[in-house]
């Protein structure tokens, strides 16, 4: 088990998400909080605090049936504010029922013992 706090916040979080605990993300962001997802995808943008989240998530939700979000690994740092996570998704594309597999990785920065940022990296560019 990692010494680093951050770790457990990270973990918190994604099960939040994974769940829609609305009060959870909103605790665990930081005010400054901004998700980042990249050009190209059909859900670009940043998405600002915990309500921003909230809304990229109803917005991902929309877009994809996922079978499968995983962690597969952590990765620390020598920074404990840092942290990458490397994720497997399974998901079928709503619209046209396509199958979406990818792995991704995400790029996590806290403050203050809360999630400051993510900016995920996708291997696969989900077609929206």
């Amino acid at each position: 088990m990692s010494g680093n706090a951050n770790v457990q916040v990270q973990q918190a979080f994604g099960t939040a998400a994974l769940s829609g605990d609305a009060e959870t993300l909103r605790r665990l962001a930081h005010p400054d909080f901004v998700l980042h997802e990249g050009n190209g995808l059909p859900f670009a943008g940043q998405f600002h605090g915990a309500d921003g989240f909230l809304a990229f998530l109803g917005r991902f939700v929309e877009i994809f049936d996922i079978a499968r979000l995983e962690v597969v690994r952590l990765y620390e740092c020598a920074d404990p504010d840092h942290l990458a996570c490397e994720f497997e998704l399974e998901a079928t594309v709503k619209a046209s029922g396509a199958p979406f597999v990818s792995s991704l990785v995400e790029i996590w920065r806290f403050r203050d013992g809360k999630v400051l940022s993510v900016r995920p990296h996708y291997f696969n560019v989900p077609a929206g």
